[in-house]
């Protein structure tokens, strides 16, 4: 079971703009992403929406998943104007929809899940990810006594995967940033 993260949206405002990932951050994903277009895309911890917001004019069905109720509604009202995009309250992986993808972020998220959900969440993107999908990934580098994993190491358990082709790594002092796309 993933670890309470909704808690993370309950301090306020204050809380939120601690936990923005940097523009540096964002900018990165979005450019390990491609320009697509992409016909089905997955983002897995989609938080307040501020990527999806970004990433979602590449993408004729974008679906979002976040445990937390207060960041799936912000989320809703941000992304009011994109209705493409699906923005779902759950935990993964049992929130995933059961359709196929050719692009799957996940930021900021596979550090929380403990080791079963962290397992059964790579599956999952294994059995949904079309072949020559991209599987984009990036973890703050800073410790917090929240996350289960350090992103180190869940970065290089993912480049590790026999199933997945790294593609491009970026490493900052700030954050970690895989490109993985599916074999």
């Amino acid at each position: 079971m993933a670890r309470d993260v909704g808690q993370l949206y309950t301090a306020g405002a204050d809380r939120l703009a601690h936990r923005a990932p940097s523009d540096e951050a964002l900018d990165a994903a979005l450019e390990g992403c491609g320009l697509g277009p992409f016909r089905s895309v997955l983002e897995l911890g989609g938080a307040i929406g501020e990527f999806t917001e970004m990433l979602a004019p590449r993408c004729e069905r974008l679906t979002r998943i976040d445990v937390s109720a207060t960041a799936a509604a912000m989320a809703r009202r941000r992304l009011v104007d994109f209705p493409r995009v699906e923005v779902v309250r759950g935990a993964i992986p049992d929130a995933i929809p059961d359709r196929e993808y050719d692009l799957v972020v996940a930021s900021e998220i596979l550090y929380f899940l403990d080791t079963d959900a962290f397992e059964r969440t790579l599956a999952t993107v294994r059995a949904r990810l079309l072949t020559g999908g991209r599987f984009v990934v990036v973890h703050w580098r800073t410790e917090e006594s929240t996350r289960l994993f350090a992103a180190g190491d869940v970065h290089a358990r993912l480049r590790d995967d026999p199933w997945l082709k790294p593609l491009h790594t970026e490493s900052t002092p700030d954050f970690m940033l895989d490109v993985l796309e599916r074999g």
